[in-house]
Order: structure tokens, then C-alpha cells, then sequence
């Protein structure tokens, strides 16, 4: 940070509903400090709770419905987003961030209070509501802070932080799993949320001035929740519930969705701008990061599970299984950027989406073969982070080169919108596929009455005979090897979309008109929000 605060700083804003963020080098250094600490906090919780499901699902039982716990978080932050940017521009930075920390932090006390699968996904989805202000308020207020100049050695400091998240999370979940248990996993990022919360309260001072903004769009985002909460409702229980029933929540779904689509073509400020999707290169990046959200949170969901409910290993063997994903990420991302602009985003989106679709083979294979499972997992985890970190680049940028600058924030915003909401509904298509066949198996190998949380970690081994214990992990390891083609499926319909980006030429264009400067800074902001 010494580097940043040897220029000038920027003058205090005082425009309308903007934060007076203090000039000195020590009150910008303080701010970015808790700033840091916030968005550590929603990137480490999207990622530690993975490795403690399989002992969550064994002491709260609800397997069936055990994908909610990570589609509904999804779905909360994803959804109320764009609200808290609009609020934020009504009431200003500081309030909604303070009020987004604050939820986040009740919601994850309840989660680690939880006594019941119901009631864990009813608290996290009140954490996600409180994580969906920090990502968005925290880059604007480092936009009110720093020049681009300095921001782009800001956001480097951000990226590092994305990326050490990412690698730490799973490992560090599995050992508090493992050492504490579950609920520490959700207990753990409180004390961060409130230090954030101490730092904004003393360093950042805001005035009170009414800004004139756009409506929120209260109807769109109902509307949009409504009809992806009864999709994942069938999705997740439409094999127990009766024919009937299914029917009234797809119509209902359906009816909402349609309504949605209608409501964003007249609201003032849409929540998701409907308009972007007609293009060719926007709409391909947008399906393309639709499914990329379905692999990368389904891989975060169901790898960990084969640890422990098939391999028998514990918490933090599962945690590690998830590092050479992450690892591997985390290197090609520093360097996809630069090769794209030589290469063009359709070549960089293809190669990489080609390496998804060899690496998740491998975990086809290796959960074909469960003896030759931890090599075939861990290099074919390798080959699918090295070609995310391609593709999820290749997506995003191509979106922000095919709009001017003023509509690049919406892009992006979409970008996002969709690789999340992406995440929430593979996660549950991914976990309705694995409770049905699961189900479908056991019954047709007599094992209907097993216990299947009861196999899903060393220390309730005891509660099933050997026979049975075997029959389970034999049967999951079928069952989410079917799960992993699902995911191929998903980063082949990537690799198709790819198709539809710009070339070569589109980049080496964009590079003879862009200062060196601020393409580098292009491609931290980018890597800071795929990471």
C-alpha cells in the first residue's frame, strides 16, 4: 500500500450520496484495510462450507434437500445485488454496506445455530441477502477512493486475496470441521464481519444528501425470485411430491419468469437488462456463464462428497481435495489475461472450456474406478482449473468489449448475475439428479432403509453392518460419477458458446486503441471478480 499513498490523493467527493472518504494516506490505508477484510469475509464463506456438508448432512440428516444450503445463499445475494447498488446510491455506501455486514454476520450465528436442514437453508438464505451488498458497494467505494492509476495496484491486492480465499476455504472448513466441528465453519467469519463493520463506523464519514435515482425495481426482483424459487422447488422435491403439485409449481414458475421478462422490458432501471441478450457475442457470454456457474458450484458441492461419502475420508481430506482446482485457477488467471489479447477470445474461450471437458473426464473415470479415484480427481481438478481460468476471462471481457463504457457496469453486473444464478440452479439440478438415482439404485439393490447420512463419515461408519456400508458408497460413487457427466455436459455447451465470440482481430483492434495502462487495469478488475 506504500506505493498507492505516495501520490496525491484524490480529493474528498462530495458529490450527492457519496462518501467523504478522508484524503491522508493513514484513512484511505484503514478504510481499504476493512474493505479488504469485508470482501475476504463473503469470498471465504462461499467456499469453507463445502467440505462441512457431508457432516452436516450426517448430524441434520434432509440429503435430499442439502443443495438448498448452497442454492438459496446463492440465489439471496445473487437477486438482492443489484437492490443494495440502487439503495446505495439512494441512502449512500456507507449505511448499506454497514447494514449488508451486519445481516451477513446474524445470518451466519443462525446458520452455526441451526438444529434442522430447513432451518439451516432459512439462515443462509439470510446470509446471502446480507453477502449481496458487499461485493458490489466495496468496488464502489474503492472507485470514490482511488484514482485508476492507483486502483489498478489496489485491486492487485484484491485479486491476491480472491485467490488466497479460494485455496484457504475448503482447507480451512475441513479442519474446523474436523477439529471444532460444522458449526464453527459459519461461526468463524463473525469476528471479521464485525472488525469491518468497527472500521467503517470510525474512518468513513458520510453526508446526508437526496440523490434523484431510478425506481428500484422491487417487481423484477420479486418476480425473478419467485419463479427461480419454484423451478428449484421441482427440481429439488419434484420426485416425493404428487403430479399435481409439480404441475401448479412449474406453471407458477413459468407465469412468474414470463412476467419477469415483460416487467424488465418497462421498467426505468432493470434489474437484469433484457436488451444485452439479443446480441450475438453478449448472449453467447451470458449462456456460457450461466453454465460455467453450474460447473464450478457443482464441483464445489459434489467433489467433497465422493471424499468422504465414497473414499471414507473426513472433512479436511475434502477440504484438500478442492486445492489443485483452486491452485491451478488461481495460476492461469494470472496469465489468460494477457494471452487472450495475442490470442482473441474465442480461441482462449475454447482451448480453456476443452481442458474443463478433459478434466472433469477424469473425474468420470476416477469415479468409475474409486481405487484410482485420488490421482484421476487430483489431475483432472488441475486440468479444469487451468481451463477456467481462460474461459471465465474469455466470457467477461468479451462482454465489457462489446459495449461502450457506459453500459460496461450493467455488462458485467449481467456477467455475474448469470454465472451466480447459473451456480444456484446446477447446484440443484445436480442434487435432484443424485437424491433420485441414489434413491432409485438403493431400492433396486435392497437397501432402501439404509441410513445414507450414516455412511457419509468415518465416525458413523459404526451404525451401518459392512454390507451395507458398502452398498451406499458403492452406489454414491455411481450415482456421482452420472453427476459428473452432468457437469461435462454443462462445459461442452460452454465450449459451444465460445463459438460465438469475437476473434483475434477484435483484441489486437482493441490493443491499438487502449493505453497499456488501462488494459492492465481492464484485466485485474476482471481477474479481482473471477476469482
Amino acid at each position: 500500500m506504500e506505493n498507492v499513498s505516495q501520490e496525491e490523493p484524490p480529493m474528498p467527493r462530495t458529490d450527492a450520496g457519496e462518501a467523504r472518504l478522508p484524503s491522508s494516506p493513514s484513512g484511505r490505508r484503514m478504510i481499504t484495510l476493512a474493505l479488504l477484510v469485508a470482501m475476504m469475509v463473503t469470498a471465504v464463506e462461499q467456499l469453507i462450507v463445502s467440505p462441512a456438508m457431508t457432516t452436516i448432512i450426517s448430524q441434520l440428516k434432509g440429503f435430499e434437500i442439502f443443495p438448498w444450503v448452497t442454492s438459496a445463499y446463492l440465489l439471496a445475494a445473487t437477486v438482492s445485488t443489484p437492490i443494495y447498488g440502487k439503495l446505495a446510491d439512494l441512502f449512500g455506501r456507507k449505511p448499506v454496506l454497514l447494514f449488508g455486514l451486519a445481516l451477513f454476520s446474524v445470518g451466519s450465528v443462525l446458520s452455526g445455530l441451526s438444529n434442522s436442514m430447513p432451518q439451516l437453508i432459512a439462515m443462509r438464505t439470510i446470509q446471502g441477502l446480507g453477502a449481496g451488498a458487499v461485493g458490489p458497494i466495496v468496488l464502489t467505494m474503492l472507485g470514490d477512493m482511488f484514482t485508476l492509476k492507483e486502483r489498478a495496484q489496489v485491486q492487485a491486492i484484491f485479486s491476491s486475496v480472491w485467490g488466497l480465499s479460494s485455496i484457504g476455504g475448503p482447507l480451512f472448513g475441513g479442519y474446523l470441521t474436523d477439529r471444532l466441528g460444522w458449526r464453527f465453519v459459519f461461526l468463524l467469519c463473525v469476528p471479521f464481519a464485525v472488525t469491518a463493520i468497527l472500521l467503517l463506523v470510525y474512518y468513513v464519514s458520510e453526508p446526508r444528501v437526496e440523490r434523484s435515482v431510478a425506481p428500484i425495481d422491487w417487481a423484477g426482483a420479486l418476480l425473478l425470485t419467485g419463479g427461480l424459487s419454484s423451478l428449484l422447488w421441482v427440481v429439488l422435491d419434484g420426485a416425493r411430491a404428487s403430479w399435481p403439485a409439480n404441475i401448479a409449481l412449474l406453471t407458477a414458475s413459468a407465469v412468474l419468469l414470463v412476467s419477469f421478462v415483460i416487467r424488465e422490458h418497462h421498467a426505468a432501471d432493470p434489474i437484469l437488462p433484457l436488451d444485452l441478450m439479443t446480441r450475438p457475442v453478449i448472449g453467447s457470454s451470458l449462456i456460457g456463464s450461466l453454465f460455467f456457474g453450474g460447473i464450478l458450484f457443482g464441483l464445489e458441492t459434489f467433489v467433497p462428497l465422493f471424499m468422504q461419502g465414497v473414499r471414507g475420508g473426513n472433512a479436511t481430506s475434502a477440504g484438500l481435495a478442492l486445492m489443485p482446482l483452486f491452485l491451478s485457477w488461481a495460476i492461469s488467471v494470472a496469465f489468460a489475461a494477457r494471452a487472450l489479447v495475442h490470442h482473441g477470445f474465442r480461441r482462449a474461450g475454447m482451448i480453456g472450456s476443452a481442458l474443463v471437458v478433459v478434466g472433469l473426464s477424469c473425474l468420470v473415470w476416477g469415479a468409475s474406478f474409486p481405487d484410482w479415484s485420488r490421482p484421476a480427481f487430483i489431475i483432472g481438478l488441475a486440468i479444469v482449473g487451468t481451463g477456467m481460468g481462460p474461459t471465465s476471462i474469455s466470457f467477461m471481457l468479451a462482454i465489457q468489449h462489446a459495449v461502450t463504457w457506459g453500459q460496461r457496469g450493467v455488462a458485467t453486473g449481467a456477467a455475474t448475475f448469470s454465472r451466480t444464478i447459473g451456480g444456484a440452479v446446477g447446484v440443484g439440478l445436480l442434487g435432484a439428479t443424485l437424491a433420485w438415482e441414489l434413491s432409485r439404485r438403493l431400492a433396486t439393490a435392497g437397501g432402501s432403509g439404509i441410513d445414507i447420512a450414516a455412511a457419509l463419515r468415518p465416525e458413523s461408519h459404526r451404525l451401518l453392518g459392512p454390507l451395507q456400508l458398502s452398498l451406499v458408497q458403492n452406489h454414491l460413487g455411481l450415482t456421482l460419477r452420472d453427476v459428473y457427466i452432468q457437469i461435462t455436459l454443462f462445459a461442452v455447451i460452454s465450449m459451444v458458446c465460445s463459438i460465438w465470440l469475437p476473434g483475434k482481430k477484435a483484441t489486437l483492434s482493441h490493443q491499438t486503441t487502449t493505453e497499456p495502462e488501462e488494459l492492465e487495469d481492464q484485466g485485474l478488475v476482471v481477474v479481482a471478480s473471477e476469482m
